[in-house]
């Protein structure tokens, strides 16, 4: 009895309570099974082959699961997370505020956002419609349409390195992507 709690044990630390019901289930569905079956007259061989087959099925189940946990924790992004390639980023001369918002908190343009991330992308968008942070005007789009950029400023509005590096140094602020 104390090998089969101690196999119970082990498969739980390796799978969790999942892969231990699985197991659980099997091996109980297996047992009341075949002694149904050889109640109601099944040969002997065969009921009992059907219950080990339950069993190993419930094995399978569960080394499935397994895999699937492992395989899930190798591939989280918080596993392969790494900061911005700053020396790349202090080349850029303009930035979306949706990448300068991720940079803000050591974050690559690209990876989720966060609440930070989102806070400082808020902060910039109302510093544009503010005129606080200039806009970099899309290409070949007249005064106007500056205006407009700036009144309705979004996630892929444009802004320049030196006005995001005067904004920050306005309110006290010096993020590591913006510094030389």
């Amino acid at each position: 009895m104390q090998r089969v709690r101690a196999g119970f044990v082990k498969i739980e630390s390796a799978t969790g309570w999942l892969g231990l019901a699985a197991v659980s289930v099997g091996v109980v569905l297996a047992v009341c099974c075949t002694a149904w079956a050889i109640h109601e007259g099944v040969p002997y061989p065969l009921a009992i082959m059907v219950g080990y087959c339950t069993v190993i099925g419930s094995a399978c189940f569960c080394a499935a699961l397994l895999a699937i946990q492992r395989n899930a924790a190798k591939t989280t992004p918080a596993s392969t997370k790494r900061g911005p390639n700053y020396a790349a980023w202090k080349l850029v001369s303009k930035l979306r505020i949706s990448d300068a918002s991720r940079l803000w908190c050591d974050i690559e343009p690209g990876w989720p956002a966060t609440q930070e991330s989102t806070a400082w992308g808020i902060a910039m968008l109302d510093a544009v419609k503010r005129g606080e942070l200039r806009t970099i005007a899309s290409a070949g789009a007249g005064q106007a349409a500056g205006g407009q950029e700036q009144r309705n400023a979004n996630w892929s509005t444009e802004i320049g390195r030196d006005a995001l590096i005067s904004w920050a140094k306005a309110h006290g602020h010096s993020p590591r992507f913006l510094q030389k």
